[in-house]
């Protein structure tokens, strides 16, 4: 698969996060949902704030 990542300020200490995927086949990204993706990318935003806040 390949990710983009997108970061914008948003004004007022806010950044919006883009992440596009696209996967190779309709199968690879079907296994990724059973595996949780869509939640994965939840728990990744918010280990990345966690360290944002730490800098």
């Amino acid at each position: 698969m390949t990710v983009v990542l997108t970061f914008e300020d948003e004004g007022e200490g806010k950044t919006r996060y883009i992440a596009r995927v696209a996967h190779w086949s309709v199968t690879d990204r079907e296994e990724h949902e059973k595996m949780g993706f869509h939640e994965g990318w939840g728990q990744c935003a918010d280990q990345l704030e966690e360290v944002a806040r730490r800098l």
